[in-house]
């Protein structure tokens, strides 16, 4: 029927149709993928191509008959109607799109237009839908749209900044790029030249790097400054490809805001030279800039001097007051020195409480009175947090070329000449000699054997005894370390004692005296010796460690000894912090332990303070008991302080008593208690007890 209808309207065309022909219209009819159907005025289908079985599951007789409007969604019948209406009166129009009801329910998205079939006077018969399933295009086509869409919201939404420019100038840029500008609206940045956003000194760089797009497609990520609306700068990495805007060959440019990323950089590279706490080079730098000066003075060997300054005594104030104290102390040093070298040198921080200095093309003459001047800055008191605070400084010197030749050999030789200068009363100076390094390498020895004297036992306490002086009995015990080496025999505790304090050693080994002396005195008191005290010497590094009074309080728990036998020796240098000495002290009083002030006389102790220390001990040192006979000065010395200490409710005791002169005169000026070698030397263990028997 349908291949009737098309041959009559092209017979009415004047198109001869033959039997060939109409065979062949109908083979193409009736395969045709497409959908061809012919329906009446009513919009009832007459025919339908057996493509519509395939697509929407009906064959021919189940829909002939039937109307169009029973397969089509509602809301598209009116426009379908008026589509009809429309090819009736012979209105063209484009294709329109519309739903057809599959056999099992769904619906199928089709693409269809009509043609009339025109009847021998002109009148419209019939209508020919042609129509084709579009389903799987429209799907295709919104997977594309809603494709484009997400990428334009990437585009629009990236972090990133996304700027396109055709021949330079910005045709598009994202919501990132006006943040990183700072611009309110696109139309502030559109239209503009890339360049007015570039920092001059990229230009250059910036149309190589364009060139190069044009050429291979892509550049590689370089690093650009740019120029906000409100002139700052920034770093940016950029990348930037071709592409196609709005159908013209443009370039699309990826930035991304590293200016964050750079001050950090910035930032690990000062670190890497520079003392964050000082702001002064640090002891990297120091290398660097050094290694840099000797090479230039190789040729002409003009004198390059190396100054290494410690700050004495600061690790008992930075123990006693705290890190931030001591860093403000280390701030004001900083100032203090720098104002002396001017111009003269550069200055560095080596490390915690070390500072190097270098000078170039300068006379021993000339270091020696730098050295001097340095010193004397430091006379004059601190003032941190509202207290008073005295340090010195120890400097020692090292010469190029005569102290070496190399970075590692002049700070290393300058060093040994700083603690050379410690040894030796600090707050002075002293020049590099080969004879400190057989001292330093001494030192090391020392120090090496140290530790392995504490794990291997070799480490042992002598007793001397402390004796009544009208009685003429001992009423007490004074612990003396001794260390026999294994190599090098016996070494005196005036040598490895300030090494074991040098190198942090001292507690440990303090700690051990301790602990040994008082299980030996407990064994002693278990069998029946009449004893009243055992005295242990404690080191000022000691004293100001923080857990010294939990360590005495531990001890005589474990040894099971009563805290009033025991005595602990303190140093007049442990004592300088006052109030926080005072409190230690008056912690201890409350446990029962016994305090005494070592060596008084030979330090810096304060009269006024000393009446507010907890004490029970003045002990004399043995240099003004050797003045006795020999110096009259001596002599009153001595009176000054027995009288001082009985007065303010002290024992005295004088140490170092060698012969009778020295005896009669402690005992008519009303000495208590003495030790020396008069009485007895320093005992080890078996000895003492014969002579506790005897």
């Amino acid at each position: 029927m349908i291949t009737g209808l098309i041959f009559y309207n092209l017979i009415k065309k004047g198109i001869k149709v033959t039997v060939e022909s109409e065979t062949k219209f109908r083979t193409i009819v009736e395969n045709v993928s497409d959908l061809i159907a012919v329906i009446d005025h009513n919009g009832n289908f007459e025919y339908l191509s057996p493509s519509h079985q395939n697509i929407f599951g009906y064959s021919e007789d189940e829909l002939v008959g039937k109307s169009v409007f029973d397969f089509l969604k509602v809301e598209e019948t009116t426009k379908i109607k008026r589509r009809l209406q429309d090819i009736k009166t012979q209105k063209y129009r484009v294709p329109v799109e519309y739903n057809i009801k599959h056999k099992d329910g769904h619906f199928v998205l089709v693409e269809g237009r009509g043609v009339p079939i025109i009847g021998e006077y002109g009148e419209v018969k019939k209508i020919i839908l042609f129509s084709r399933d579009i389903t799987e295009r429209k799907k295709a086509e919104r997977q594309l749209m809603e494709s484009e869409e997400r990428y334009r919201k990437l585009v629009e939404y990236s972090p990133e900044t996304i700027l396109i420019h055709i021949d330079g100038k910005i045709v598009y840029v994202n919501k990132a790029g006006l943040l990183l500008v700072y611009a309110n609206n696109k139309n502030q940045i559109l239209g503009r030249n890339v360049f007015d956003f570039i920092s001059p000194e990229y230009h250059e760089h910036t149309k190589k790097q364009m060139k190069k797009v044009k050429e291979n497609g892509l550049s590689e990520i370089s690093e650009y400054q740019i120029i906000r609306l409100d002139g700052a700068h920034l770093f940016v990495e950029l990348l930037t490809f071709q592409t196609i805007y709005q159908g013209q060959s443009a370039m699309q440019a990826i930035l991304r805001d590293i200016t964050e990323r750079k001050k950090a950089q910035e930032q690990v590279q000062y670190l890497a030279y520079f003392d964050p706490l000082t702001g002064i080079p640090n002891r990297n730098h120091l290398h660097k800039y050094l290694g840099e000066v000797l090479e230039r003075n190789k040729v002409d060997k003009k004198i390059v001097a190396v100054l290494f300054l410690d700050l004495d005594r600061f690790k008992l104030i930075n123990d006693t007051f705290g890190h931030s104290f001591g860093d403000l102390l280390l701030k004001e040093a900083t100032i203090r020195i720098s104002r002396v070298l001017e111009k003269d040198g550069i200055l560095f921080r080596y490390g915690g409480d070390e500072y190097v200095i270098v000078v170039e093309g300068v006379e021993p003459r000339e270091v020696s009175q730098l050295a001097e001047k340095l010193i004397e800055t430091f006379s004059s008191p601190f003032y941190i947090q509202e207290r008073q605070m005295f340090i010195s400084t120890s400097i020692g010197i090292s010469l190029f070329p005569k102290d070496g030749e190399t970075v590692e050999a002049l700070i290393q030789n300058s060093d040994a000449a700083m603690y050379s200068a410690k040894e030796n009363g600090k707050n002075n100076f002293r020049f590099h000699s080969s004879y400190l390094n057989t001292n330093n390498n001494r030192k090391m020895e020392i120090e090496l054997g140290i530790r392995k004297a504490l794990e291997q036992n070799e480490f042992t306490l002598y007793y001397q005894p402390l004796v009544d002086l009208d009685t003429k009995k001992i009423v007490g015990l004074e612990a003396l370390i001794r260390w026999i080496h294994p190599e090098y025999g016996f070494i005196s505790p005036a040598e490895f004692i300030p090494v074991a304090e040098e190198c942090g050693l001292i507690v440990l080994i303090g700690n051990w005296v301790l602990k040994t002396a008082c299980e030996q005195f407990k064994r002693w008191l278990d069998s029946g010796f009449p004893l009243k005290r055992i005295a242990v010497n404690v080191s000022a590094i000691q004293f100001c460690d923080q857990n010294f009074v939990n360590t005495v309080n531990q001890v005589l728990h474990d040894t099971k000894l009563e805290a009033c036998f025991l005595e602990l020796e303190i140093t007049e240098s442990a004592t300088q912090q006052v109030e926080e000495a005072t409190k230690i002290m008056k912690v201890l009083k409350e446990i029962g332990v016994q305090l005494s002030i070592d060596d008084f006389g030979t330090g810096y102790s304060s009269l006024n303070y000393l009446r507010q220390f907890p004490i029970n001990t003045l002990k004399i040192d043995k240099s003004f008991v050797d003045e006795i006979n020999n110096n009259y000065n001596g002599e009153v010395i001595i009176k000054t302080i027995i009288e001082l200490g009985i007065s303010l409710g002290f024992m005295v005791i004088a140490e170092g008593i060698e012969n009778e002169q020295q005896l009669s005169f402690l005992k008519e000026n009303n000495c208590q208690i003495g030790q020396g070698y008069l009485f007895s030397k320093p005992l080890p263990t078996h000895e003492l007890e014969d002579l506790l028997k005897k």
